[in-house]
């Protein structure tokens, strides 16, 4: 009797299991006539998932968000699934005829083929069902919005969408739009008009980019301190190492300190600084920096210890500086193991002459990347170097 209840407890996992594994998303691979086969057939819409093999995002698309059972259930329900390698087979025809110029991209076509809308880059499950449900919307499609705008509609709330639309596929005339349903706007600050604003910002001390800086908390509030900061700090940063050679750094960290709240003016700045002594080739004072940086700040995050270490056995020979970023990258992997500081960590140690620590950490490295799917070919070459060490 206690094997019997035994057996069925199994059964009973292995058709939840079986379950789960249905409600991921059903693909057709690599196959574009078929699929626009079965969406005739069906009279469906095709989701295509443009993707490289070497793209890290996909595969954590793959991994974290098309198994997601609520997902798989809806885009099984409603479109034809197609996952199409981009740059093998038909994949770079199909890429020229639909402009995939970065992945992941996803298209939404209909049965001859044609292209009704679109999204790129790495979509949490809640984001790619909304993308999905706009797809499905012929009121949202990117194609029909087009469509309309070509006909004439200049409704504000229809220039409002349809940008915010052409900002999600990328599309160069998402800023034309913007700015026409702007100019129709005499209160920049309402909530509906922040997300837009913020695609907007495209340089520093242009008026959207001025607003962002003037508005900053209400930003915040409505979009994260991560996004609205990010931002911010691509253009600030964009502009000032557009200009390196003549470049006073007084003027650089009065940017920081006018734009953002001291407790993080700082170590923007301060960050900026060490890559600026970095670009000017002034390793020693990108080396002293770095080091200061990293004895003043406590809390910093796994990445920004595994890049100031990585920055270090790119750059730095003296071994006493090359045992401090050691000591950064194994802080980094007691923070958050992964392939890439370990990685890091080996590759030091390898520097260093330590060939037993070196391959530890470089097997470790390329573990985490296989359990991840992620490409560790680099890690696999450095590997090969250590165990040729002596």
């Amino acid at each position: 009797m206690v094997k019997k209840i035994l057996f069925l407890a199994c059964f009973a996992y292995w058709l939840v299991g079986q379950a789960q594994q249905q409600l991921s998303i059903d693909f057709i691979d690599n196959d574009y006539q078929l699929a626009l086969a079965e969406a005739s057939d069906q009279n469906k819409i095709i989701f295509v998932d443009a993707y490289a093999e070497w793209c890290g995002p996909c595969k954590m698309m793959d991994r974290n968000v098309f198994s997601d059972t609520a997902v798989g259930k809806f885009f099984n329900s409603h479109f034809i699934n197609l996952k199409l390698d981009m740059e093998k087979g038909e994949g770079p025809k199909l890429s020229e005829l639909y402009r995939v110029r970065a992945y992941p991209t996803f298209l939404f076509l209909d049965a001859k083929g044609a292209l009704l809308h679109r999204g790129l880059g790495y979509h949490t499950s809640e984001k790619l069902l909304q993308l999905a449900e706009d797809a499905l919307n012929p009121e949202k499609q990117l194609s029909a919005l087009k469509t309309s705008y070509q006909k004439g509609n200049r409704e504000p709330d229809f220039l409002r969408r349809f940008a915010l639309s052409l900002f999600e596929a990328t599309d160069t005339s998402a800023y034309t739009v913007g700015k026409a349903y702007l100019e129709t706007q005499s209160n920049w600050a309402a909530p509906v008009n922040i997300p837009l604003i913020a695609q907007m910002a495209r340089e520093y001390n242009d008026p959207y980019y001025n607003f962002m800086v003037e508005k900053r908390y209400l930003f915040i509030r409505h979009l994260g301190e991560g996004t609205v900061h990010g931002r911010l700090l691509n253009m600030i940063e964009d502009h000032l190492y557009s200009s390196l050679e003549t470049l006073d750094l007084t003027e650089a960290k009065s940017i920081y300190t006018t734009t953002f709240p001291s407790s993080k003016a700082g170590a923007y700045y301060e960050i900026f600084e060490i890559n600026y002594y970095d670009h000017r080739g002034r390793l020693d004072k990108y080396r002293d920096l770095a080091r200061a940086f990293v004895k003043k700040y406590s809390t910093l995050s796994w990445s920004t210890l595994n890049e100031l270490a990585w920055g270090f056995y790119e750059k730095i020979d003296d071994p006493k500086a090359l045992k401090w970023a050691v000591k950064w990258a194994a802080k980094s992997i007691s923070l958050n193991s992964n392939p890439y500081n370990n990685d890091t960590l080996a590759a030091l140690y390898y520097k260093l002459g330590n060939q037993k620590k070196a391959s530890k950490f470089a097997q470790a490295a390329i573990e985490l990347a296989q359990a991840a799917g992620i490409d560790h070919s680099e890690t696999s070459r450095l590997l090969e170097k250590i165990e040729r060490m002596n």
